[in-house]
């Protein structure tokens, strides 16, 4: 009996590789917020690919280096961010797009900011190493 119950999670872990990616993605998800309110600046480091590019609301191209050195330096601080209808589309075992609902606010160079928006970002499996390679913001209208 209990072989049969081990074979039975074996093949319900087998059966369902997506779901284990989108729990990775949303994991990291969770510690990019994270490391957003704590200033972490290394731990977003880990989590955005050295080829990373982040288009903001405002229109405004962003680099791997530049977010992280405004984290670094507290150019951005942010005080909350929430999330709502996050969703994980994953397309292979090494690609894989969230989608959600973002309410932050903050400071960015010492100028308050509270905004909602709606985003994209883009994860690729790489080296054996999941990383965020692509952002992109839209803001929603109040």
């Amino acid at each position: 009996m209990p072989s049969a119950l081990f074979l039975s999670v074996v093949l319900a872990l087998q059966s369902t590789p997506g779901d284990s990616i989108a729990h990775i993605i949303l994991r990291l998800e969770s510690a990019r917020r994270a490391a957003h309110l704590n200033s972490d600046a290394a731990q977003l480091d880990s989590i955005l690919a050295d080829d990373f590019v982040d288009v903001g609301a405002n229109g405004a191209r962003r680099s791997k280096q530049q977010n992280v050195e405004d984290t670094r330096g507290h150019v951005i601080r942010w005080t909350r961010l929430t999330v709502q209808n996050e969703q994980v589309q994953v397309f292979d075992s090494t690609a894989a797009v969230v989608t959600g609902e973002q309410e932050g606010a903050g400071t960015y160079a010492g100028q308050p900011f509270s905004r909602r928006v709606r985003y994209l970002r883009v994860y690729l499996k790489r080296g054996g190493h999941w990383r965020n390679v692509a952002a992109q913001n839209a803001l929603i209208s109040p």
